[in-house]
């Protein structure tokens, strides 16, 4: 028969055991790190970019962009091609701002009809229907922005009636342009949404060509996204990182970065900002953008 070890034995046995798993998981630690120290990391992995395709459609396809980035707003890509039209049926609280990218067609609202060739804005008053359709071997690329409204948003609204009466719809050469302290003189910008339109939301346009850049800034009172338009190519970079924007890809500012944007000699900058503030407060940040007086 085997002898059971003495109480001391026991004791010291137990010890070992919990000194040896100790010894090992520190090991195994000490070899997972040695295994991720010589990784590259991936430049741009901080800034989320997805591109999108422009192809021919028949009938309305959708895809969501950016699920999930920005608390409380959607960004969705909507083709319309065919014979067929979208609906878009108000939601009492939510904002939606159309950004048509590419394609012909029309947007009705109410009784108002908005016939649209390429890069348009399109705003309906709170409680608006929208309703789509393409023109004739067209298909319509639009960008839907929808925007969860709050009670304080929604009281909002009422204090600025005279942006309820009305669609605002504008090609994008047609909105006011602007000037700012971080981008050169030879710079175009333009207010596609002013303030107010929609409580907490403003949208512009950048447009340049290389060699120029948009000077590195941040603004943690707001989230942000960047579209390129058609045949923009530039360099964003953002606390170190740096992603390449090109023509239909929408890309996600990192909330509180040091960010700017560049592009090379020979290469075009245009693309479309769109702020999303966290309060009204924060839309302070705005009057920065110096209106152009017309020449």
């Amino acid at each position: 028969m085997l002898s059971t070890p003495p109480p001391a034995a026991h004791t010291f046995l137990r010890c070992y055991y919990r000194w040896a798993a100790g010894l090992c998981l520190v090991t195994l630690l000490a070899l997972a790190a040695c295994s991720t120290a010589n990784v590259p990391q991936v430049a741009g992995f901080k800034i989320p970019v997805v591109d999108l395709a422009l192809e021919s459609a028949s009938g309305v396809q959708s895809r969501p962009l950016m699920a999930g980035e920005i608390l409380g707003v959607d960004v969705e890509h909507l083709s319309v091609g065919g014979d067929v039209s979208h609906l878009e049926p108000a939601v009492s609280d939510r904002a939606v701002v159309w950004l048509v990218v590419d394609g012909r067609g029309t947007l009705i609202a109410k009784d108002q009809s908005f016939e649209v060739d390429g890069e348009t804005i399109a705003r309906a008053p709170q409680g608006w229907d929208w309703r789509i359709q393409a023109a004739p071997g067209s298909t319509l690329h639009l960008l839907r922005i929808r925007q969860q409204l709050t009670p304080d948003d929604l009281q909002e609204l009422t204090s600025h009636t005279e942006f309820q009466q009305a669609p605002h719809v504008k090609r994008f050469q047609e909105c006011e342009p602007y000037s700012e302290a971080i981008k050169s003189p030879k710079t175009i910008s333009r207010t596609l949404l002013p303030e107010n339109y929609v409580p907490r939301m403003a949208m512009g346009t950048v447009e340049t060509t290389g060699p120029d850049a948009v000077g590195e800034h941040k603004h943690p009172m707001l989230e942000q996204f960047f579209f390129g338009l058609r045949g923009n190519d530039i360099t964003v970079t953002a606390d170190g990182e740096t992603a390449n924007l090109k023509q239909f890809a929408l890309l996600h500012i990192p909330l509180g970065s040091m960010h700017g944007a560049q592009v090379a000699d020979g290469k075009k900058m245009h693309y479309i900002w769109m702020d999303f503030f966290f309060n009204k407060e924060g839309q302070e940040w705005l009057q920065m953008h110096k209106p152009v007086e017309p020449k």
